[in-house]
């Protein structure tokens, strides 16, 4: 197939995206108003008029028609239900609005515009994808009809996110957060339980990541006395994520808002029993007691307690360990669930 993406060039996740087709060997082309530096694939950086990304579909939509038409593509593809996905609508080619998130969780819930374009968008897409059933429930109520609404998960790479040799023979008090440092994942909650369960264990956090919320972080840290137990690990690769994960205890996961978390998945793929903000995309994955433990968002001291109970009781981690690895191998694995996707791409 010939495939041209609309989306944001910089994020990982649509790297990822495009990436998988064309390694299938199909023709790809991204257009994306951010940089396109990093992408291994043939790119358009468009250069916009506004600071408003949906204005600025407006004005260039004859340009970016232009664009398409050299590239003659058999499908468009938005990643983001608004803006890139009103583009892929308004293609005039067979198009489909991927969602990756908080477009349908915060942009669509808290602006009447991005509801107006957005509910469009979804309304006239050939084909909607989602990455969580949360997101499939809110498209097809925004208007997507319900037959061509695929949930496909993102899913890992279980030859990287795979669990040590030997395994674990018990739970080590070093906690690990792989999400970055905005102020929608709330890791000031992790550094907060950080010096609770220190009262009791030589517990240590792990921080990967990065963004505006750093340095506050880092203050905060100091401020609990718990600065040289906090280690600020900037970004990383993933190969670099999947060694930490594989050399730490517990993965926690402190954030206000998700779909599903690939974060999380590859955590579970790395036999890491998890603690989690008790948010509806972590319930797809995880059942209370079984395979996680969940605390309410924002709570530290219940995120403490939830680290103290698995450090204590390791026939807990050990169980979760091993049904979080049968749950990954049976939905959790991106190019199994990245083939139904191209499947659904043929049909159109």
């Amino acid at each position: 197939m010939r495939i041209a993406f609309l989306g944001d060039a910089s994020l990982g996740h649509v790297q990822r995206w495009v990436s998988f087709f064309n390694e299938r060997g199909h023709e790809v082309l991204l257009l994306s108003y951010e940089d396109t530096d990093a992408c291994a694939f043939s790119t358009i950086r468009l250069q916009g008029h506004s600071g408003f990304k949906t204005l600025n579909v407006l004005l260039d939509l004859p340009g970016i028609r232009r664009h398409l038409a050299a590239f003659k593509p058999d499908v468009v593809n938005g990643l983001y239900a608004g803006a890139y996905g009103l583009t892929a609508v308004l293609s005039s080619y067979p198009s489909v609005v991927s969602a990756l998130g908080s477009d349908l969780l915060v942009d669509y819930a808290n602006s009447r515009v991005h509801r107006t374009l957005t509910g469009y968008s979804l309304r006239n897409a050939n084909l909607v994808t989602t990455d969580a059933q949360l997101l499939s429930d809110i498209a097809i109520a925004a208007g997507a009809r319900s037959e061509v609404v695929l949930t496909a998960y993102f899913g890992i790479d279980d030859t990287l996110f795979h669990p040590p040799e030997p395994p674990r023979a018990g739970v080590e008090p070093i906690l690990i957060s792989t999400r970055n440092l905005y102020r929608l994942y709330r890791v000031d909650v992790l550094i907060e339980a950080l010096a609770l369960v220190r009262r009791k264990y030589p517990a240590q956090a792990v921080i990967c990541g990065d963004g505006p919320e750093r340095a506050a972080l880092e203050a905060q840290a100091a401020s609990l006395d718990v600065a040289e137990a906090c280690t600020f690990m900037g970004r990383q690769t993933p190969e670099e994520i999947a060694d930490l994960l594989r050399s730490s205890g517990i993965y926690v996961s402190t954030s206000s808002s998700d779909s599903t978390s690939v974060s999380l998945l590859e955590a579970m793929g790395t036999g890491l029993p998890p603690v989690v903000s008790d948010i509806p995309a972590n319930r797809e994955w995880l059942l209370e007691g079984e395979n996680g433990l969940y605390f309410p968002v924002g709570d530290a001291a219940t995120l403490a307690a939830c680290v103290e109970r698995l450090l204590t009781d390791i026939e807990l981690a050990a169980a979760q360990r091993e049904r979080n690895l049968e749950i990954i191998r049976a939905r959790g694995l991106w190019s199994r669930n990245m083939e139904q996707v191209e499947a659904a791409f043929r049909a159109l």
